[in-house]
């Protein structure tokens, strides 16, 4: 209770230093126009990942980071805590999947899980921006969402600023599975928001592979 009272009064603070705008071009009363959110240059492909995969099968990308916009939408969804981006974000997966991956892949079986964050984070944010995500995409093409059969079992520090190895390390046996007849023989699409190496997403899939899931891809709204 206090805690959603704090949150309240934060959102109200927040929009008070920083009014509702279009992120891209000022618009009043939206966060993102339309205009702007079809400006946004989606992959029409599968993109090459470029760091080796082990455990998982594939991973897709909708955009790329490089893009200004997409880069302000994540940071003041994740650290301004603007709810309200969650649909732009997932439209823009929602058209990168159903363009270029849905009719390529078997949808038997087809589960989505979100990236976990960990207890202290998830506190401090308040949501889980992946799951926020996950069940927006979830809910547009009936695929189930499953958020407790799996969950990061340790505080790990932020990954940015880390090189591949050092990601690797930070990452490694983060994930616990808690529900194996959950993800037993399943198909499952994990969803984040941006992937850099992929490390997250690997020690993710390791987890779930090691009880009992078939095929795991990753799909995320953009790559760094």
């Amino acid at each position: 209770m206090i805690k959603n009272i704090f949150q309240k009064i934060l959102r109200q603070l927040l929009a008070l230093l920083f009014p509702v705008e279009c992120l891209g071009c000022g618009q009043e009363n939206t966060y993102l126009c339309d205009d702007c959110l079809n400006s946004v240059k989606i992959h029409q492909t599968v993109e090459q990942f470029e760091h080796p995969l082990k455990y998982l099968d594939e991973i897709w990308t909708a955009a790329d980071y490089k893009n200004k916009l997409i880069q302000t939408m994540i940071h003041n969804f994740k650290f301004r805590y603007i709810k309200e981006l969650t649909k732009p974000l997932s439209n823009l997966l929602i058209k990168y999947y159903g363009n270029v991956i849905r009719y390529a892949i078997s949808e038997t079986r087809l589960a989505i899980i979100p990236v976990p964050l960990n207890k202290k984070r998830l506190l401090e944010r308040g949501f889980n921006q992946a799951e926020l995500i996950a069940r927006f995409f979830g809910d547009y093409f009936n695929y189930p969402v499953i958020t407790d059969a799996i969950e990061r079992s340790r505080n790990t520090p932020h990954q940015v600023g880390l090189n591949q190895e050092q990601r690797k390390t930070n990452i490694q046996n983060a994930f616990k599975v808690l529900k194996p007849d959950f993800i037993k023989n399943k198909n499952i699409i994990l969803i984040d928001d941006v992937v850099t190496t992929g490390s997250t997403l690997e020690e993710m899939a390791k987890a779930l592979k090691e009880s009992g899931a078939n095929k795991i891809y990753g799909l995320t709204v953009a790559k760094d």
